[in-house]
C-alpha cells in the first residue's frame, strides 16, 4: 500500500493531556487526529488515538464546554479497541473497512509496531488514480496503440 504515511512524525499527546489542549494541538497542526502516547511525551508508547469527533462528542458534551479537566485517557479510543489495517491491505480492503466500521482513518501496523496512518481521502485518491490508469489502458487497447 503506497498510500501509507510512514513519516513517523505524527502529532501526539499523552494520556493525561487535557481535552482543551488536545483541541489546541489539533488546531495548531491542522489535523483531525492525534496519537496518544504514555505519560512520557518523548517516548513513543502507543496508547490509542483521538479524533476531533472524540473531543466534540465525548469531552465537550460531558463538560458543558469546560474541557480543562478531561484527560485524553477518558475520551480516546484505546489501543485494544482500535480498528487497524496492515500495509499489505489493498485499497479495496481499506475502503471496505472504512465503510463497514464507519471510520475515516486507521493506524497501519506491522505486527505490533505503528508504521503509519491511512485515511479515507488517501483511499479515494488511490482509487481514482487506479481507475484513470485503467481508462488510459482501455483507450489504448480500443484505439490500437496498446
Amino acid at each position: 500500500m503506497d498510500l501509507v504515511d510512514r513519516t513517523g512524525s505524527w502529532p501526539t499527546c499523552t494520556v493525561d493531556t487535557s481535552a482543551r489542549d488536545i483541541a489546541i494541538t489539533m488546531r495548531e497542526h491542522k489535523t483531525g487526529f492525534l496519537v496518544v502516547t504514555g505519560t512520557e511525551k518523548d517516548s513513543f508508547d502507543l496508547q490509542g488515538i483521538l479524533t476531533e469527533k472524540d473531543v466534540i462528542l465525548k469531552a465537550l458534551s460531558a463538560t458543558s464546554g469546560d474541557m480543562t479537566d478531561v484527560p485524553a485517557s477518558k475520551i480516546m479510543t484505546p489501543k485494544n479497541e482500535l480498528v487497524t489495517v496492515s500495509a499489505s491491505d489493498s485499497v479495496w480492503d481499506l475502503t471496505k473497512i472504512f465503510i463497514d466500521k464507519n471510520i475515516r482513518a486507521a493506524p497501519v501496523l506491522h505486527g505490533e509496531k505503528l508504521v503509519g496512518f491511512v485515511n479515507v481521502r488517501d483511499a479515494v485518491a488511490q482509487l481514482i488514480h487506479d481507475h484513470n490508469e485503467d481508462i488510459v489502458s482501455m483507450n489504448s487497447y480500443i484505439h490500437g496503440s496498446y
